[in-house]
């Protein structure tokens, strides 16, 4: 079977290793017979975890790999192709498979796709964005960071701007949240944020359909940029929480109204 498109790599030149080969051919050994997907799968997130392979470093390629773990291409095809969906792994076409930045989005891919909202799972999403959301706010009210209050207000200034434009109003709210998740200081916190962000993007369209709804997004926008600025930790949790359950609340109508539709489920 040939190589995967996604996940072709540059063949080495004569007389020279694959980028990132001598660094980890020690590390590279055959699994026994029968050895299933998943522990390949497991054996380069061990590589990856040890930082035999780092961000920015180019995989062997794949003919290389199956030799070096005594298993077929397609098996190592799958489990590369895991990772990619993972967001742990970056696929360049014509360059090779290279790990990603810590600071990338991480899970994005299978965040995406195993949450695809259903009302099974609706409740799943409110209780992570709670945790998360709520916690960055507090987080960012204590950094204290003057700069962090000022673009927030900028961007809550725009959104009122732009409330009668659904796609820039939609950004806006995207970036205010994502602004929030910066300014707590952790990476982790700021790529799911953006993760989460890039979900609910696919409902803005159907949640921010009235006035009204628009009204209070701003309005409740600018309770959280205000607890911030005054680096009052407890406001600005509060402010954070009523504005997401606030939006679960609309945001469940909606799928629920999908749902009578025929048009979700």
């Amino acid at each position: 079977m040939g190589k995967s498109a996604d996940l072709r790599v540059v063949p080495a030149s004569p007389g020279r290793e694959a980028p990132g080969a001598s660094a980890s051919g020690r590390h590279l050994k055959p699994l026994p017979r029968g050895t299933l997907p998943q522990e390949i799968v497991s054996a380069i997130a061990a590589l990856i975890m040890k930082r035999v392979w780092k961000p920015g470093d180019c995989i062997p390629p794949e003919k290389e790999l199956a030799a070096r773990f005594a298993v077929g291409r397609s098996t190592i095809r799958e489990a590369i192709k895991s990772f990619v969906i993972l967001g742990v792994i970056e696929a360049r076409p014509g360059d090779g498979s290279y790990i990603r930045d810590a600071k990338s989005d991480l899970l994005s891919g299978a965040f995406q796709w195993g949450s695809l909202l259903t009302e099974q799972n609706l409740g799943d999403l409110v209780d992570m964005r709670v945790l998360l959301e709520v916690e960055c706010a507090g987080r960012a009210a204590a950094v204290g960071d003057p700069a962090v209050a000022a673009n927030l207000l900028r961007i809550v200034e725009r959104m009122s701007d732009e409330h009668n434009r659904p796609e820039p109003f939609m950004k806006l709210d995207n970036e205010f949240h994502v602004a929030i998740a910066a300014a707590s200081r952790n990476p982790l916190y700021l790529s799911l944020s953006r993760t989460i962000q890039s979900l609910v993007a696919v409902w803005y369209e159907h949640t921010f359909q009235t006035e009204r709804t628009k009204a209070a997004t701003i309005r409740e926008h600018l309770a959280i940029t205000k607890a911030i600025e005054a680096q009052d930790e407890s406001a600005a949790r509060q402010a954070m929480c009523q504005h997401l359950l606030r939006a679960a609340e609309q945001l469940c109508k909606v799928v629920e109204a999908f749902k009578k539709d025929n048009l979700c489920m």
